[in-house]
């Protein structure tokens, strides 16, 4: 499994309209202890947010540049949202990583981002601190996550392959059917938030790295199709055509 934003959003957000006045949006700052609060229209797409960078400049009744906008806009006129929001806002969908959202955050240097659906209309708010949340969890509950992702992708049970979580090591042990099966639980294990080190001791029924690696048997370890669409019908043709001549010299 691979978490996504959706996992860790905030989902109850609180949102102003474009005519919200300056007071109002100062006291519901401070009021809900938040940094930020969207802007939406009517139908809930997103226009904008206001921040307190946004407020305490409106309130000091100057000017800034605003980048996003590519203008400057007069802060002394500044009487409601619309005048004071930042648009476009960064905004990223539901199903996108946590890696893909803190690589946004890091290199745009923000705080949160919006999250939104294919119509621009306002689903959460993902912060730093709900990126880092899966990471601060307990041994146990990592320990159960692994547990259960191996169970759902690979269909390995808790009694096959034990996992135990110390201090964010996960060390996997008990025995699978193939070399290949064991490399990728590891890797598996690894993806797990929280996660910092796997220590491999599965063993193994069947070393099948040299089948593995050869032109004879090119796919994934679980798939049931032994050789790619294309030559497997190849083969398949020369088979029957050896068979249809042997029937034929009988």
């Amino acid at each position: 499994m691979q978490w996504q934003v959706d996992d860790v959003m905030t989902r109850e957000v609180v949102t102003v309209g474009v005519e919200t006045p300056v007071g109002q949006l100062a006291g519901l700052l401070e009021r809900e202890g938040i940094s930020a609060v969207p802007v939406t229209d009517a139908t809930g797409d997103v226009l904008g947010f206001v921040s307190q960078t946004d407020l305490l400049a409106g309130v000091a009744g100057g000017a800034r540049d605003n980048q996003r906008r590519g203008r400057r806009k007069a802060k002394v006129t500044a009487v409601r949202a619309g005048d004071l929001m930042t648009s476009p806002a960064l905004s990223i969908g539901a199903d996108a990583s946590l890696t893909r959202a803190a690589r946004t955050m890091q290199v745009r240097n923000i705080r949160r981002l919006l999250v939104t659906d294919p119509q621009g209309r306002l689903l959460g708010v993902v912060s730093r601190g709900d990126l880092l949340r899966p990471y601060a969890r307990n041994d146990a509950a990592i320990r159960r996550e692994v547990e259960a992702v191996l169970r759902r992708r690979l269909w390995i049970r808790p009694e096959q392959v034990r996992v135990q979580v110390r201090e964010g090591t996960a060390t996997l042990t008990g025995t699978v059917g193939r070399l290949s099966t064991a490399d990728i639980v590891t890797r598996v294990a690894g993806r797990v938030p929280g996660v910092t080190t796997v220590v491999n001791r599965v063993r193994y029924e069947f070393d099948d790295a040299e089948l593995v690696r050869s032109a004879v048997d090119r796919t994934h370890p679980f798939s049931a199709e032994p050789f790619p669409p294309g030559k497997q019908r190849r083969r398949g043709r020369i088979r029957l055509t050896r068979r249809h001549r042997q029937h034929q010299d009988a």
